[in-house]
């Protein structure tokens, strides 16, 4: 398997988002929301770009996580030792967004859509230090997310991650794979996977430890279980 990343059709409304809440005018929202199924490559393309995008921070949640814990978070990735008093991670957090400009993505926040003490926080540091936000979720995140009418509003843009089409199927597996595939291939893989990377992905596998165990550089439906 290559060590490649697919450039899908969300992956580029992805980065099309970010460039969006990326702007410096004052009076304008700079929060996004990506959501959709488990298995569709949204931490994966979210990683990808804070990788290549220096300012970015990933910050991944947990089900235990507090406010306080959350900004003790914030402030490590962002380079400064936590404080003891929530009161002065929170202002430091602010200050140091507000003399530079980092994207902070937080995954999976469906954690936190019963926890209004936390999504206000959030809310807070977007509005005080005028900076860009990224909530990634579950597919039913934006509805459980919609309740918080004031954080809601900020969210200029949603992006909703896809499974893949039989043509994006056909687009990944040259892209990631090191062996050939037949059309009947392709589209056993489509059925099987429904267009989920993650599945794609042990397809890919399987596949190739059938053709490298047999020697052949090709793939068909047969070949596959």
């Amino acid at each position: 398997m290559k060590e490649s990343f697919v450039f899908t059709k969300s992956v580029r409304q992805l980065f099309d988002g970010l460039n969006h809440i990326s702007h410096k005018n004052k009076g304008i929202e700079r929060m996004l929301l990506v959501i959709g199924e488990p298995g569709l490559g949204k931490t994966e393309a979210a990683l990808y770009y804070a990788a290549h995008n220096p300012g970015t921070v990933f910050i991944r949640t947990y089900e235990l996580m507090s406010g306080p814990w959350l900004c003790q978070t914030i402030l490590s990735e962002l380079g400064q030792a936590p404080f003891y008093r929530s009161k002065q991670n929170l202002e430091t957090i602010v200050e140091i967004l507000k003399l530079q400009k980092q994207i902070l993505i937080f995954d999976e926040i469906d954690r936190f859509a019963r926890r209004p003490e936390i999504l206000e926080t959030l809310r807070d540091i977007h509005d005080a230090a005028h900076n860009p936000i990224v909530f990634i979720g579950e597919q039913s995140a934006d509805k459980a997310l919609a309740h918080d009418r004031r954080l809601y509003r900020r969210f200029v843009e949603t992006v909703y991650f896809q499974k893949l089409d039989i043509d994006g199927v056909r687009d990944f597996l040259i892209e990631m794979s090191d062996i050939r595939y037949s059309e009947d291939a392709i589209e056993k893989i489509a059925s099987n996977t429904q267009g989920k990377i993650s599945e794609i992905m042990l397809g890919i596998a399987h596949a190739e430890r059938a053709a490298h165990a047999s020697g052949a550089k090709a793939v068909s439906a047969k070949d596959l279980k």
